[in-house]
């Protein structure tokens, strides 16, 4: 898909979403000075060409995840797929990146405890075929967080 050109409207837009989400089309067009039905048009173009998703963001704390890792997987070569496959539906691993350097796959996790994060890493993530090493870095405190 070619790149997404955005005028200023475009990015004011995107900048007040990404502050909050849910502010009514109505309350977008007062603010810049533009009519709703161009916000609603703009937004929607937005949304519709893949530049702009508004999601819920849940906070990990208060629906009892306390414990976040980010951990580095080593994948053995011509396998990486497949661990893809059977790592993208945990519920658990928030995101999956794909990396060059020491690790193949950087993964961000969520549990309730180190005792679930332990038996994720020394069960789930060890039983999967073409895994060949992880190297896990808890994280102990989050001091910001952007989407």
């Amino acid at each position: 898909m070619a790149e997404e050109k955005l005028d200023r409207l475009d990015q004011q837009l995107i900048a007040r979403l990404r502050v909050d989400g849910r502010m009514p089309y109505t309350a977008l067009a007062a603010e810049l000075g533009v009519a709703e039905a161009t916000v609603r048009k703009r937004v929607n173009r937005l949304i519709d060409n893949g530049v702009l998703r508004i999601v819920g963001i849940t906070s990990n704390e208060k629906l009892g995840l306390h414990t976040q890792a980010i951990v580095g997987v080593k994948v053995d070569g011509d396998k990486v797929d497949e661990v893809l496959s059977r790592l993208e539906p945990l519920d658990n691993v928030r995101y999956i990146g794909v990396a060059a350097g020491e690790f193949d796959l950087i993964l961000e996790l969520v549990a309730e405890s180190n005792e679930e994060l332990f038996k994720f890493l020394t069960k789930t993530l060890r039983d999967i075929p073409g895994v060949v090493a992880s190297q896990t870095s808890l994280i102990m405190k989050v001091y910001k967080r952007t989407y």
